[in-house]
């Protein structure tokens, strides 16, 4: 008997046109490096990098907010399960779509259900310019995701300092910024919630080092 390799499809909505972009990739499509699933209309594109212990890093496109999410996942869960769903952690709707193809269109016209009750194109596009344009001193959606990058940095023991790799690192959270410090040396780094070169570095780097 000839074993078929496991196949899964993969889905999104891009925030650009708001069609949703579907392919059904193999599991050695996942294993390079990188991944990225781009809209036809050029306007997003979906990233799964590989890190290291067997997990991806997903940059996903979102419709409600003005930047994509960024979430750490284990290989094996995306690849295991017949439906994996990623929500935006604002709206609570289902953004990506991970699973057997029967599965993932289903969880797509259940989310479409959502949406359609919550505002239709019009109304989408004019919530992601109300987030673009609401700053207030710095975007909140770019600290969410420094923080939860910094804080999965800390639990795989990824940051590095004067004490090497054995720092007692703290995250602190301030308007526009996003600082973290080593309790027992002192060595910190401060991270401006933009899109400054270093915050987007950050955003993909696997480690980091803050001497």
């Amino acid at each position: 008997m000839i074993l078929e390799p496991k196949r899964i499809m993969i889905a999104y909505r891009c925030p650009s046109c708001f069609d949703t972009v579907k392919s059904v990739v193999g599991a050695m499509n996942l294993s390079g490096a990188m991944f990225k699933l781009k809209c036809p209309c050029g306007g997003s594109e979906l990233t799964i990098k590989n890190v290291e212990n067997d997990k991806m890093r997903l940059t996903v496109p979102c419709v409600f907010c003005p930047h994509p999410h960024s979430h750490l996942v284990s290989r094996q869960m995306i690849m295991s399960r017949d439906l994996f769903t990623i929500p935006c952690s604002y709206a609570g709707i289902d953004i990506c779509f991970f699973g057997t193809q029967e599965e993932v269109e289903r969880a797509i016209d259940e989310s479409d259900a959502e949406i359609g009750e919550l505002a239709d194109d019009e109304q989408l596009q004019g919530l992601r310019d109300l987030n673009e344009n609401d700053r207030n001193g710095g975007d909140e959606h770019i600290g969410d995701l420094v923080t939860f990058v910094l804080g999965d940095m800390i639990e795989e023991n990824d940051v590095t300092c004067n004490c090497g790799n054995d720092g007692e690192y703290e995250i602190y959270r301030d308007v526009g910024s996003v600082t973290l410090k080593c309790k027992k040396c002192g060595c910190e780094k401060t991270f401006f919630c933009d899109n400054s070169p270093a915050t987007t570095t950050l955003l993909d780097a696997e480690k980091i080092d803050i001497r």
